[in-house]
């Protein structure tokens, strides 16, 4: 299954992909991120929308509310119910069913759409039976999946490879939340295996420094060690005690420290040759990791 995210911007019609007017949304990003699509959906008029889709095959719907102040009316048959969002407040949609809701603009969504093909790689993975569905309270909450969504939607806006790598490491976190949380995925079912071998460790540290150059993912390099994307994740977490994403910034960093020294490249030039999405990405970086910017850094090696 492809990882790689796609970004698009969906505001191309009247309505979205999810019924929607697009022209009312302050903000409409989409990124299709290997069968889970995550959408990044905001509105601050206080404006009545009404939403009507039919049953379709498409999967689940979760949305993640970042802000107080939505509500809406949901029509089911001839009964309604009022629902208002809270931070952190969450719903879920079946997309089999017929959807009919009243929307009350000023809202602030992540929406995570999860195919069905990718509940299936799921339980494929943690060698578990199907997840049969998703389903949660009325009024439910749930400060995980809010603290995930607000990590997720920061890399949603910048394109570079390690935010690539951080945006599937997420969706896997998102996924399997979702799946234990409100399915009936069960970590105590995974299957046992070991922590990874030498030879695997160094083929995967090697795969993710080449990551910018082939444009492979998480899931490739799990597969070459023959493992789950989540599995590889807590495996190489225990073997290096950093995600992948943190050890690929760490090396880029390691990388562009060593340019600063030796060469007299502009510090653009070093974020665009080390794989960070520009300079401010490499700044950002640089400071947290290294303790101070890199014009210091270059300023106190000269």
């Amino acid at each position: 299954m492809n990882s790689s995210p796609l970004m698009s911007n969906t505001s191309t019609g009247s309505k979205d992909s999810l019924g929607c007017v697009c022209t009312n949304l302050r903000q409409d990003l989409q990124v299709d991120n290997g069968g889970m699509t995550f959408f990044r959906k905001r509105m601050d008029k206080l404006e009545l929308e009404r939403i009507a889709m039919p049953g379709c095959e498409r999967g689940f719907l979760v949305g993640i509310s970042l802000r107080s102040g939505h509500r809406r009316k949901i029509f089911r048959g001839a009964r309604t119910s009022d629902r208002r969002f809270h931070d952190n407040s969450i719903y879920i949609r079946d997309f089999s069913e017929n959807f009919r809701a009243d929307l009350y603009g000023n809202f602030d969504f992540l929406l995570v759409e999860l195919s069905h093909a990718f509940l299936s790689h799921l339980t494929d993975e943690h060698n578990v039976p199907p997840v049969q569905g998703l389903t949660c309270a009325v009024d439910q909450e749930d400060m995980v999946l809010g603290h995930l969504s607000r990590a997720l939607t920061i890399s949603l806006e910048t394109s570079s490879p390690a935010n690539t790598l951080l945006i599937e490491q997420l969706g896997v976190a998102i996924g399997t939340h979702l799946s234990r949380q409100y399915g009936n995925l069960r970590a105590a079912d995974e299957r046992v295996k070991g922590a990874l071998s030498r030879a695997c460790a160094a083929r995967a540290k090697e795969m993710l420094l080449d990551f910018s150059r082939n444009g492979l993912s998480i899931a490739d390099v799990a597969r070459e060690c023959n493992l789950s994307r989540g599995y590889f994740i807590r495996a190489f977490t225990k073997e290096t005690g950093q995600t992948p994403h943190q050890w690929v910034l760490e090396k880029r960093t390691e990388q562009a420290r060593r340019l600063m020294d030796a060469t007299d490249m502009t510090l653009a030039a070093i974020a665009a040759s080390c794989g960070f999405a520009d300079q401010s990405h490499l700044s950002r970086v640089f400071h947290r990791i290294v303790g101070v910017s890199p014009g210091a850094w270059r300023r106190r090696a000269a």
